[in-house]
């Protein structure tokens, strides 16, 4: 029960460290230069509402590749940490970051083709349950092969 508890919990927790290290990653290649401390909250809306009109395609490209690789890494981890109904333990994982990209995209609003994103997350989520499903099938058949060399 614990397991069911804390293993989609730190999926959670992956997925969002991986889209805060793409976003830093973004970060570092794209600073925003145009924010400032000392801007109040509405400023920074209207500042960023401006840029995101005329932002280079990578800028907004790093907006939807950070929860999607946060969600490949978060639902490959619970996935393969859970010994039983492993694609039910990586809910929590799509949930929360579809959640977050739903939010991130609509304050301030993102250009209209951005809103792809969320279908995005829903297929890093599915990659990442077909690929952690090759790679638990992959690590059985070998426990098997050794078991059966350990007998012979």
């Amino acid at each position: 029960m614990f397991r069911s508890i804390i293993h989609p919990l730190l999926g959670v927790f992956l997925a969002m460290l991986g889209y805060y290290i793409v976003v830093q990653i973004g970060e570092q290649l794209y600073p925003t230069d145009f924010l400032t401390k000392d801007m109040s909250q509405e400023e920074v809306y209207l500042a960023t509402q401006g840029y995101l009109a005329t932002a280079p395609f990578w800028v907004l490209a790093i907006s939807i590749l950070a929860p999607m690789f946060g969600t490949f890494v978060g639902t490959l981890y619970a996935y393969q940490i859970s010994e039983e109904l492993p694609t039910a333990h990586t809910a929590p994982v799509l949930s929360v970051m579809l959640i977050c990209t739903v939010l991130i995209l609509t304050n301030p609003p993102h250009p209209t083709w951005m809103y792809i994103a969320p279908f995005l997350v829903i297929g890093a989520w599915w990659n990442a349950v077909k690929f952690g499903k090759a790679r638990v099938a992959k690590a059985q058949a070998k426990q098997k092969r050794k078991r059966g060399n350990d007998r012979g």
